[in-house]
């Protein structure tokens, strides 16, 4: 193309973006073939103004060319500790806020304490965590509910229907009820049962250019079921930027991105790669190919050489030391902010529990059990199952944060849904079909990318399967 149709197109891309571009500045945008970088000078403070000016172009031309990151990361002081005191001071702090999402709900104002409750006429209202649950010989069930001070039995009566809701043992959730003092004990009948739940939300459908955050879990480098092809297929895809890869700002790993050593009896049989730390290199080596214009966020899983118990540290500094300065790492949960939005990343390990609790769950439709976690706002509702947790004064799988992506992984499933206006998936994995998965008579889904939309609600799966 001759200088003149260059010129034109460019005024026509600053046109249907209602931005005036000087004179000046177009001569340096052609004298300097910058036309690649068109999409970068289209900031905010050029969208304010509607004016593109020389200085704009040439603070490009001098700034590097790695794209300002717009995201928040916080690692909180994850230790250890196992004495009783330690899980008391969990539950409480799992009860205290769980507590006060659900009396700011509108049914829940006016919430008694079980003490008061025990003496109140009518209707009550309480909040207290299920310490126990069990079915009466008439079919009704039987909570015993239980606050900081006190516990109360309720039940759930068979003719209305409450004895077929899902209680599990450890949730916290609030009660509306009459209390009964004809017998030994008061005991609550109740009549509602109310969760902390995620408040409906509608996803902002904002008038920007798209910026992707793209979702992959379970790479298993190290394995010799690790599907390297397909992974090589994708990071290629990544570096032509072309499509939407070209606005991909933000990618995660949740877990499980090598395939240890140790995880289950006879596991060096199944391994490429016998050193776990030369199966970090390996995996860094793939990863270190992304441009460095793209945001890589890196969590453990438990086949990560980190502690196996929930919540996971970040990796140590010897692992860090593998990976370009674009690689963030992160705890296992962590809700991650990126661009003002909350999403909230999280292993899984929780799914093994959740998807023999729930009625119609299966490994290869998790869709189920990821909505129950966010109706209780807690990614571990459970003690005591498949799921290790080690105790903190903070119970850090509380979801404070309605996240507006919720992504977890583990399973080796994909399932991607739609809960409330929380956008969730369970990324894929990129192992092909174990021996435990034959056994179990599950196949997986592998070799998918998922990428969301920060600035809208579109959601596209890229599937790099060979073929």
């Amino acid at each position: 193309m001759d200088l003149i149709e260059n010129r034109k197109e460019v005024l026509v891309y600053f046109q249907s973006k209602g931005i005036m571009v000087t004179k000046k500045a177009l001569d340096v945008i052609l004298d300097s073939s910058m036309g690649e970088l068109l999409p970068k000078m289209v900031t905010q403070e050029v969208l304010d103004t509607g004016f593109l000016t020389e200085n704009d172009v040439i603070k490009l031309i001098r700034s590097p060319q790695r794209k300002k990151m717009d995201f928040e990361v916080y690692i909180p002081d994850i230790k250890a500790h196992s004495s009783v005191e330690d899980f008391r001071e969990m539950f409480m702090d799992r009860y205290e806020r769980l507590k006060k999402i659900i009396v700011q709900s509108s049914e829940m104002r006016g919430t008694y304490t079980i003490k008061s409750a025990k003496k109140a006429q009518g209707k009550v209202k309480i909040v207290g965590m299920v310490s126990e649950v069990s079915t009466t010989k008439n079919g009704h069930k039987r909570l015993l509910l239980e606050d900081l001070d006190d516990n109360i039995n309720v039940f759930l009566l068979k003719g209305k229907g409450l004895n077929n809701e899902l209680i599990l043992e450890d949730e916290v959730l609030g009660v509306i009820g009459s209390v009964s003092n004809t017998g030994k004990d008061p005991v609550l009948f109740a009549d509602e049962i109310i969760r902390p739940d995620i408040p409906y939300k509608l996803i902002d459908e904002q008038k920007k250019d798209p910026v992707f955050v793209a979702s992959l879990s379970d790479i298993h480098v190290g394995s010799k079921t690790f599907r390297q092809n397909d992974f090589m297929k994708m990071i290629s895809w990544i570096k032509a930027s072309e499509e939407e890869a070209s606005k991909l700002k933000y990618l995660i790993l949740s877990g499980d991105v090598v395939d240890g050593i140790g995880v289950y009896p006879g596991q060096d049989k199944d391994l490429e790669i016998l050193n776990p730390y030369e199966q970090y290199e390996k995996l860094a080596e793939y990863v270190n190919m992304v441009p460095d214009d793209v945001n890589v966020f890196i969590m453990p899983g438990n086949h990560d050489i980190v502690r196996l118990a929930e919540p996971q540290p970040v990796f140590s500094q010897k692992i860090k030391n593998f990976f370009n300065d674009n690689v963030t790492l992160l705890p296992n949960p962590y809700n991650l902010v990126l661009e003002n939005k909350n999403v909230l990343v999280y292993h899984g390990m929780s799914l093994n529990d959740m998807i023999e609790l729930v009625p119609g769950a299966s490994y290869a439709s998790v869709g189920s059990s990821i909505e129950e976690l966010l109706k209780r706002r807690h990614l571990a509702p459970v003690y005591g199952g498949k799921t290790p947790i080690i105790p903190s004064k903070r119970d850090y799988h509380v979801i404070d944060q309605v996240p507006d992506i919720f992504i977890t992984g583990h399973i080796h499933s994909f399932s991607q849904g739609s809960y409330r206006g929380v956008r969730y998936i369970n990324a894929s994995t990129w192992q092909s079909q174990t021996d435990y998965q034959k056994m179990m008579n599950f196949s997986p889904n592998p070799s998918i990318m998922t990428l969301f939309d920060l600035n809208s609600k579109t959601q596209i799966i890229k599937d790099f399967k060979e073929s």
